[in-house]
């Protein structure tokens, strides 16, 4: 996949969520937040056979700066992940900006002669590159996703918080704190170094412009409660398999939806490799 070895910092992004089988790895980028780990429920209904890493941003645990490119990203973690797994096909699966990266990186292993198996996006907006939204909504959607990763019901909370304001993001986090439902743990420091992630991470996807198609099979699994997408992943994709999953954004995670989850993607992952070119 590349001339030049990966830095050891980069190949340590990569994390084992189910090290063991023989099959062919499945690899799972992150989402804005940063962490590999929410993929770690559906690696377990994957199959005792089925090898998934995750590959955690940089970042993430402070000791990396953050990067708000998503070629960037893809073409690091595409140099580590042949150092990881030096030979033999690799199917890529991305939810939201993840799915994004997954992208990109098939677009690049595919053209480096690379093996690539199935491209699997879950819910993942088609990519355009357009402005940053106002600082206030950036962090309104960074402080979201972290309350539904916890189950905290605090929305209205939260936007109470940033009526009339929301661009000083650490004053924001320092009075989040003071929420009798938030986590004393999520203090205004570490909030503060995660935003950092969650909003490089929201420029990478803003400015994201694919530089062509991937010819290979993709598949896409989308919420059913989702806003509904225009034709772009199919013309970028002309190979696209798209089946619905119950659910919306986050919820596709969770009880019955994440089990229908985990049975598309055993789907897809049953399908041959994609062949390196001649």
């Amino acid at each position: 996949m590349t001339d030049s070895p990966a830095p050891l910092e980069d190949v340590e992004l990569i994390v084992p969520l189910n090290p063991k089988g023989t099959a062919a790895p499945l690899v799972c980028l992150h989402a804005s937040a940063g962490s590999a780990y929410s993929y770690l429920p559906l690696a377990h209904l994957l199959g005792p056979d089925q090898p998934v890493l995750g590959v955690e941003a940089p970042g993430f645990d402070g000791s990396q700066a953050p990067v708000s490119s998503v070629p960037e990203l893809a073409a690091r973690y595409t140099a580590a992940l042949r150092e990881a797994v030096p030979a033999g096909p690799v199917h890529l699966l991305g939810w939201s900006l993840g799915g994004l990266i997954a992208f990109d990186m098939a677009r690049r292993m595919a053209e480096a002669g690379a093996e690539v198996g199935r491209v699997i996006l879950v819910d993942a907006s088609p990519p355009y590159a357009v402005p940053m939204p106002p600082e206030s909504e950036t962090v309104r959607r960074f402080l979201h996703e972290i309350a539904v990763s916890l189950g905290l019901h605090t929305p209205a909370e939260i936007d109470a918080l940033l009526v009339g304001g929301g661009e000083d993001a650490l004053a924001v986090f320092r009075e989040i704190g003071r929420l009798r439902s938030w986590p004393p743990e999520l203090d205004a420091e570490l909030l503060s170094d995660r935003y950092g992630v969650f909003r490089a991470h929201a420029e990478a996807a803003h400015s994201y412009e694919p530089a062509g198609q991937y010819g290979g099979p993709v598949w896409h699994l989308l919420a059913d409660k989702s806003p509904p997408q225009d034709g772009r992943w199919a013309e970028l994709a002309p190979d696209l398999t798209e089946r619905q999953v119950p659910g919306d954004h986050h919820t596709l995670w969770q009880g019955d939806n994440l089990q229908q989850l985990a049975a598309h993607v055993r789907s897809a992952l049953s399908g041959p490799a994609q062949p390196r070119p001649n």
